[in-house]
Order: structure tokens, then sequence, then C-alpha cells
């Protein structure tokens, strides 16, 4: 039960957080679905986020889905499933690809 309080405050805190930054700075180990989701809530607020992929040494702008694809390709194939199962991860990088498209 502390865990699921604790989680829900969190996000929560990372929502608030979205939406009252103008940008996103954030260390990810390639893993971490806390720091991926924050990717994600900028994301969706057309917010741009410069994460540092501490695994491979390198900085990578996420401002459009095509970012976020490449970001996710960093993680371990269980790191991604772990990710997808617990943020539909694969659902919502479908869904900032079809609002791209449908801007057009």
């Amino acid at each position: 039960m502390l865990l699921l309080v604790l989680g829900l405050f969190f996000t929560a805190k990372d929502i608030k957080m979205a939406e009252d930054c103008d940008y996103g700075l954030m260390v990810w180990d390639a893993e971490s679905t806390g720091t991926l989701n924050n990717a994600i809530e900028l994301l969706k607020r057309k917010k741009i986020s410069l994460v540092y992929i501490n695994k491979v040494k390198k900085f990578l702008k996420i401002k459009e889905a095509s970012d976020l694809e490449k970001l996710v390709s960093y993680m371990s194939d269980s790191a991604f499933k772990k990710a997808d199962k617990k943020l539909n991860l694969r659902g919502k990088i479908e869904s900032f690809k079809n609002e791209q498209i449908s801007l057009f």
C-alpha cells in the first residue's frame, strides 16, 4: 500500500512539474520508467526535453515522436518490455505519431 501511495505521489508531482516547466533536463539510465514517463509527459505538452543517456554518455533532444523512438532504442529488450507494460510505451509512441500525421 505504501508503494502505491508513493507511486501516486511521484506521478502527481511529475505531472505538475511537466505542466509548470518550460523545458526538461534529465539524466537517464536507459531503464527508469519514471524518467522516461517524464519525457513523455513533456512531449504530450509540446515541450522539449534534453535527456542525457548515461549508458552512452550523450544527450538526446526529445521534441517529437521519432526522438522518443530513438530514446527508447537505447533500452534493453527487458527494460523496454517492462516500460511497455507499465506505461503502454508502444501505444504512447503510436499516439504521438498519429497526432503528428493529423497535423498535415
